[in-house]
């Protein structure tokens, strides 16, 4: 069973110009996000001005607190994709790897940019205890071992991700960042169900 995985990222935004007058007569124009995403619609009745921070302390909190926590699961999400290039034998999977490392690893450098823009944060990934340990078990293994390990484990981890990014949509002020996390669940979802069809279909592991 072959089934393709779509574009990693795709992008949804329209753009509305909010009228500032500056000075006697100079107007300045500003960019809001537009319903077409899930989640915008809240976006667009909180415009965001770049670089500026989340307006209540709790929404400050929440997106240092998320983008941070992102970031790291994205990174191991990329390590093991990388794993993935270099063990997997469908080349079905070695695509989509492919396609996870390269979504990812965008998505990781514009979370970057956020925390510095808004909050003045310089962020590096970091390694959950244990992270490496599981790293080195799966390089161990074979490559049929490997795929069925890299997929299992990928969906729990695209999982994850959805449930945080469906709370996102909530408590988020940023347009820009609720955007991403409707990226987020809405190519994740897609890439979890392709995983478990090939699971099923290459090792009859069907759920």
């Amino acid at each position: 069973m072959s089934l393709s995985p779509s574009p990693a990222l795709r992008w949804f935004a329209a753009a509305a110009v909010i009228v500032v007058a500056v000075g006697a007569c100079a107007d300045q124009p500003t960019v809001a996000a537009s319903d077409t995403v899930p989640g915008a619609a809240a976006a667009a009745r909180t415009p965001t001005v770049t670089s500026a921070p989340a307006l209540s302390t709790a929404e400050r909190n929440y997106e240092i607190k998320f983008m941070q926590g992102m970031i790291d699961h994205h990174m191991m999400a990329v390590m093991m994709s990388e794993m993935c290039l270099q063990k997997a034998v469908h080349e079905e999977l070695r695509a989509l790897c492919s396609e996870i490392i390269a979504a990812q690893r965008t998505e990781i450098m514009e979370m970057q940019s956020w925390l510095q823009s808004w909050y003045g944060i310089t962020y590096e990934p970091e390694m959950k205890p244990g992270d490496q340990q599981m790293m080195d078990r799966m390089a161990a293994m074979s490559s049929a071992e490997f795929e069925v390990e890299y997929m299992e484990r990928m969906i729990r981890h695209h999982a994850k991700a959805v449930k945080e990014g469906e709370h996102c949509l909530d408590k988020a002020y940023h347009a820009e960042l609720k955007t991403l996390c409707a990226n987020i669940i809405a190519t994740q979802r897609e890439e979890i169900a392709i995983m478990q069809a090939w699971l099923c279909a290459w090792y009859g592991i069907c759920r």
